[in-house]
C-alpha cells in the first residue's frame, strides 16, 4: 500500500513539473521570442532592399518590391500563385549555380511588369548581386547577373 502511494505521490510531481515547464516555455514563446526572430528576419530583408536599391540604382517607381517572407508565406503572399512559383524556381536556379549559397542573407524580389524578375541577394563575402530573370514563359530565364562590392 506504502509503495503504492509513494508510486502516485511520484507521478502527480512528475505530472505537474511537465506542466509547469510546458506553460513556462508556452508563455515565453506568446511573450515575445518569436516576434522579435520575425522582426530580425525582416529587418535583414529591408536592408538587402535598400542596399540593393541604392547598389544597383533601381527605380523603385518602375518596380514592385516583393520580400522573400511575402513569398514563402501561403497565408499573408502579396503574389500570385504562378508569380510564387516563378519566383521559387529563379531562387533554385540561383541555388544551383551556387550564386545563392549558406550564410547569404535572404533574397528580395524587384518585378518589372510580367515579364522580368531581379533577386538581389547580400552575400556573406560581402558582395551583393543582381540577378535578372525573364519571367514571360514558363520557367524562369537567367538573363544577366551583376555582382558589386558593398560600400
Amino acid at each position: 500500500m506504502n509503495k503504492k502511494r509513494n508510486f502516485f505521490i511520484v507521478l502527480g510531481s512528475v505530472l505537474v513539473l511537465s506542466a509547469a515547464v510546458l506553460v513556462a516555455f508556452s508563455s515565453n514563446a506568446i511573450s515575445g521570442e518569436l516576434p522579435q526572430k520575425s522582426n530580425k528576419y525582416l529587418e535583414a530583408e529591408t536592408n538587402v532592399k535598400n542596399l540593393a536599391i541604392k547598389s544597383f540604382d533601381i527605380n523603385t517607381k518602375n518596380v514592385k518590391i516583393v520580400l522573400n517572407s511575402d513569398v514563402f508565406n501561403e497565408k499573408s503572399s502579396t503574389v500570385s500563385a504562378d508569380l510564387g512559383e516563378k519566383l521559387v524556381s529563379a531562387l533554385t536556379i540561383l541555388t544551383e549555380d551556387k550564386i545563392f549559397i549558406p550564410g547569404d542573407k535572404v533574397p528580395v524580389y524587384f518585378i518589372e511588369g510580367n515579364s522580368v524578375v531581379s533577386v538581389a541577394i547580400m552575400h556573406a563575402d560581402g558582395t551583393i548581386s543582381l540577378t535578372k530573370f525573364d519571367i514571360s514563359k514558363e520557367e524562369p530565364v537567367k538573363i544577366d547577373h551583376v555582382t558589386k562590392e558593398v560600400e
